[in-house]
């Protein structure tokens, strides 16, 4: 008898055709994990009623049988973008949306702009909260590095880092938003998508392999001297297989994932109008709010897997130097946060961007004084009944969350 060892397995993922097409074959996506409960067939148990003279209890029956998932990992670029575009609703932009002179004429640097003396980068294709990168300006210091756009109008855009001045037009460059964007359902219908899911175990030679699941939740959390740590959640109709043997592994040589790791310390988190260098804590969940209902089937299966609304929480703990937050939540001011977090290499560095440019504060809570060494903190909480689409247009993109990644594919 082998018995299995905790490292000694994978957990692989597809899309699928459609609702009960299980996926198979090659083109799966390993998902790196580091915990988590992994997914889990449940049962609903039926009691019997009836009362017996010996005062003994009737064995119940089986009811309706679900399944759902947890994996825990790292945030790492290219390692779990079709999860991204499932919980969004919507499909990746294309890749590499390039702008040159021939739109724009020239532009012009300031400390902190790009200006053209024509067109309009809304026009473009350009938001507010995209990353991009110039290349051919006459300053080799404003080439190459990744961007923040802080504000956009048609001819100027405002960028959170500071830049070489230079007032002489250049008519010989480009501006890249490198990769791929992803923002929640359009005015179109919202996508629906169905994974199959298999967690293989070499020692057992055997796979369970959950079909018709819908992702449905994603954490990110960040914490000083630590990694991006990141949980997806999914749930399922209830259906499951297990193979065995010459069936196991159920998918053919998925691929593996083969970049880095995402770190805390090389990660910037831009709150309200500045980049917080005092951040000690980041958390953010998404939660689609799964439900697959229970109905009188002989399958004991559900229909389907029901998304609600997007529920979008957030909780940032900094060190405390002034009392902007606490205003912040008096005055109900609209906020926006945008973390940006790099691969450590040399510029321009690949990254993985979030955007959240529509709430406002919930809660302010500042921790205790104490007569121990040790700087005091704040905790800001934005729960999900304070996080909305942006509904601004224009320079805006309409959505309630903005990802945006490095890679083209």
């Amino acid at each position: 008898m082998s018995y299995s060892e905790n490292w000694n397995g994978y957990v692989a993922l597809k899309q699928q055709s459609a609702k009960g097409a299980q996926a198979s074959g090659t083109d799966g996506l390993v998902l790196w994990t580091t915990g988590g409960q992994g997914g889990q067939l449940t049962k609903q148990a039926v009691q019997s009623q009836l009362v017996r003279r010996d005062g003994q209890q009737q064995r119940g029956r089986h009811g309706s049988r679900r399944t759902t998932g947890t994996y825990a990992s790292e945030l790492g670029l290219g390692r779990a973008d079709p999860i991204l575009e499932a919980l969004m609703r919507n499909s990746w932009s294309s890749a590499d949306l390039a702008i040159t002179q021939a739109a724009m004429t020239s532009v012009t640097t300031g400390a902190n702009t790009i200006v053209a003396a024509a067109g309009s980068w809304i026009t473009q294709g350009l938001r507010v909260g995209d990353v991009v990168r110039a290349t051919g300006l006459p300053d080799a210091a404003n080439n190459n590095r990744n961007l923040r756009i802080t504000g956009l109008t048609a001819t100027t855009i405002t960028t959170a880092e500071t830049l070489t001045a230079n007032a002489s037009p250049d008519t010989t460059f480009t501006i890249t938003r490198p990769g791929r964007v992803l923002i929640n359902g359009g005015a179109g219908a919202l996508t629906k998508s169905y994974f199959t899911i298999e967690e293989h175990e070499y020692d057992l030679d055997a796979s369970e392999v959950f079909t018709d699941c819908r992702w449905s939740r994603f954490t990110l959390r960040m914490n000083a001297d630590g990694l991006l740590d990141c949980e997806y959640g999914w749930t399922g109709t209830g259906a499951l297989d297990v193979k065995e043997g010459s069936a196991a592994p159920h998918f053919t040589s998925p691929v593996e994932p083969t970049s880095d790791s995402l770190a805390a310390s090389e990660a910037v988190l831009r709150f309200g109008s500045g980049d917080e260098l005092d951040l000690t804590s980041f958390d953010m969940t998404l939660d689609l709010q799964a439900s697959a209902p229970s109905v009188i089937s002989p399958t004991k299966l559900s229909p389907d897997v029901f998304l609600g609304t997007m529920q979008l929480s957030m909780n940032l703990t900094v060190l405390r130097k002034d009392l902007q937050a606490l205003a912040d939540l008096s005055a109900e001011t609209q906020l926006s946060l945008h973390l940006l977090a790099q691969e450590g290499e040399a510029a321009p560095a690949d990254f993985v961007s979030f955007v959240v440019s529509n709430f406002t504060l919930g809660s302010v809570a500042k921790s205790a004084l104490s007569k121990t060494g040790g700087a005091r903190t704040v905790t800001l909480g934005i729960p999900a009944d304070l996080v909305g689409k942006d509904t601004r247009g224009g320079a805006f993109d309409p959505t309630t969350l903005k990802i945006q990644v490095s890679n083209a594919t």
